[in-house]
């Protein structure tokens, strides 16, 4: 599991992480489900107001992966989630300087408070997670971290 507040880069590092990952790593991110609005099924997931969906959100990833991983193929999901949100496998930290996620956010439309929201989760995260990678780079760095850290 790779996990990220908003604005890490996690849906930015896919493409390179597919490129250069090793023949049968399945990478998966759980924004592919969401329509070009963020919905699922209709619902606006990331909004404050579906947190009562969240649980089965997870348990749907949860279950996407094991069913990949029935076929053998070992799997690598990017995550907003918390450890405790999707308690299984390893997890690496996938983060960008405050002021980077910043820009990143406001150049998607995010209003202030939403932004500072995104900033402490980042807080949040880098305390929970103590591994981390940095992406501050290109999308091809912050994946040849990502996979360095799958070979070790």
């Amino acid at each position: 599991m790779v996990t990220g507040a908003p604005g890490a880069g996690k849906s930015t590092v896919v493409p390179e992480l597919v490129r250069l990952g090793p023949d049968g790593l399945v990478v998966m991110d759980m924004d592919e489900l969401l329509d070009d609005d963020g919905r699922l099924l209709g619902i606006a997931v990331a909004d404050p107001e579906a947190a009562p969906i969240w649980p089965a959100y997870n348990a749907l990833w949860l279950r996407i992966t094991a069913l990949v991983r029935r076929s053998g193929s070992p799997v690598l999901l990017l995550t907003p989630a918390l450890p405790q949100e999707l308690p299984e496998g390893r997890w690496l930290h996938l983060d960008c300087p405050d002021d980077l996620r910043r820009d990143r956010l406001a150049a998607r439309g995010w209003s202030t408070a939403a932004v500072e929201d995104a900033l402490q989760d980042a807080v949040e995260l880098r305390k929970m997670v103590p591994r981390s990678v940095s992406n501050q780079g290109t999308p091809e760095d912050a994946a040849q971290q990502i996979l360095t850290w799958i070979k070790e």
